[in-house]
């Protein structure tokens, strides 16, 4: 079964998309990510997917994927972060190989993984 975040892990308010969306902004491959510092020490998440891209199946699907790809590449190491991931038109039919490795890219670029992957050599 596909993790589910709990209330204090999303964005769920309009405001809350909007304030963190005037943020910093980080675009990879048809994904783009809109953080802030929040006050909290865990972070928050929201997913945004157009309905231009897709139907609703298809949506929810892209957004199952994201998430999962969210949580295995943070894991418990972003925490202080509002974070709004915007899936544009050209990832929207990508492989998930091709939506993890964009969304870990996006991370490491946003400087919320301050940590060292595992496997590199010092």
């Amino acid at each position: 079964m596909p993790y589910a975040y709990r209330k204090s892990e999303r964005l769920r308010k309009n405001t809350e998309f909007v304030s963190t969306m005037k943020g910093k902004r980080l675009s990879v491959d048809g994904l783009s990510l809109f953080y802030t510092k929040n006050k909290a020490e865990s972070f928050r998440v929201g997913i945004s997917v157009s309905k231009k891209l897709a139907n609703a199946v298809k949506r929810n699907r892209l957004k199952r994927q994201i998430r999962d790809c969210i949580m295995r590449v943070l894991k418990d190491h972003a925490g202080g972060y509002d974070m709004v991931f915007v899936v544009r038109k050209e990832l929207s039919a990508a492989p998930y190989e091709k939506i993890l490795r964009t969304v870990e890219t996006v991370l490491q670029r946003a400087v919320l993984r301050s940590w060292k992957s595992e496997g590199t050599a010092p």
